[in-house]
């Protein structure tokens, strides 16, 4: 996966102008799509299935909620699974992640959520369900990490994240826009929307989605560095990375330099050499994200992690969790 082109999100004229001529292409894309979400009868598992996702292609802070939502749950007294397709890695399981496993086995987003709670990787999310449904853990909730688009497995919560400053871009379909699929028919299949992001609240946006519960997430800096003061040299490789580096601006990073690379990207060791001479040369310390450091095997030690989490305001999370329980009890 690329990184997202700039043109879904502006509105100058040859933004609209390429996005138009595109257009063909995102009908077919559309076609191609209701064709394969409707190939099978999905798989209604024995637990419940909570699906957290997105209509946009890239980022909208799907994993980091998708682990603040198993958290809840656990407090709930749940004892829930994650179940991810484990984009990138070789596996196509379904198999249970495991300490041996890295991300060319499973993915960066699975090594991700495995440090949290037990992860399933599965390309069929029906056998994934299947799976857990069998495991001698005896899981009562499944936690599905994106599919709200996958019809292999039927869900009895379905979340959609929607970032608060990119919204839904220009409102087309790939290739002429972010979507993954028309906004109508999204909004209309989900229970509840999930705000994403540190802009501020956006009114009008909350207004136009009210028909749906809506709850205002933010992402916070774990830990934040004792080395604040020096100057960095962030790299990440992620679809929308403006929002890596507006969380660095945000808590204070002095950020001198940028490099960017493709979503999900697999780094050589001569990029990491390359990136380190590159910052010394600078003067520079380098800074990355969780889910880029999960695929650095070696001179971890010169690269500095930020770590972040995902919450929601206290009424919200209030809110959230009477939410998750009527709708687990139903």
């Amino acid at each position: 996966m690329i990184k997202a082109p700039k043109f879904w999100y502006k509105e100058d004229r040859l933004s609209k102008l390429i996005a138009f001529l595109a257009y063909p292409l995102s009908i077919i894309w559309i076609v191609i799509a209701y064709i394969k979400k409707n190939m099978r009868m999905p798989y209604k598992s024995k637990l419940k299935v909570i699906c957290i996702g997105n209509l946009n292609i890239g980022g909208t802070g799907k994993t980091p909620f998708t682990i603040y939502t198993y958290k809840i749950l656990r407090e709930l007294g749940y004892k829930p699974a994650f179940l991810t397709r484990g984009y990138g890695g070789l596996e196509k399981g379904p198999l249970k992640v495991k300490l041996k496993h890295n991300y060319k086995d499973v993915g960066d987003e699975a090594l991700l959520l495995n440090k949290v709670g037990p992860t399933i990787i599965s390309a069929d999310r029906s056998q994934g369900a299947k799976f857990i449904e069998s495991h001698k853990d005896n899981y009562d909730v499944i936690l599905m990490d994106d599919g709200l688009q996958n019809n292999q497995l039927e869900k009895n919560i379905k979340l959609l994240l929607v970032d608060k400053k990119l919204k839904f871009g220009n409102g087309f379909c790939v290739p002429a826009g972010p979507l993954r699929e028309p906004i109508n028919n999204g909004l209309s299949n989900i229970d509840a929307i999930i705000l994403t992001g540190n802009n501020e609240k956006n009114t009008d946006l909350k207004n136009k989605l009210a028909q749906k519960p809506v709850f205002n997430s933010s992402i916070k800096v774990i830990k934040p560095s004792k080395i604040k003061a020096n100057k960095f040299m962030s790299f990440c490789g992620l679809a929308n990375p403006d929002k890596f580096n507006e969380t660095l601006y945000q808590n204070k990073y002095n950020i001198i330099s940028t490099k960017l690379f493709p979503d999900h990207y697999q780094y050589t060791e001569e990029d990491i050499n390359n990136l380190i001479l590159d910052a010394k040369n600078q003067n520079l310390t380098l800074i990355t994200t969780e889910k880029d450091y999960v695929k650095i095997k070696d001179k971890k030690n010169e690269i500095n992690v930020l770590s972040i989490e995902s919450n929601l305001e206290k009424t919200d999370e209030k809110k959230f969790k009477m939410f998750l329980e009527e709708k687990l009890n139903a």
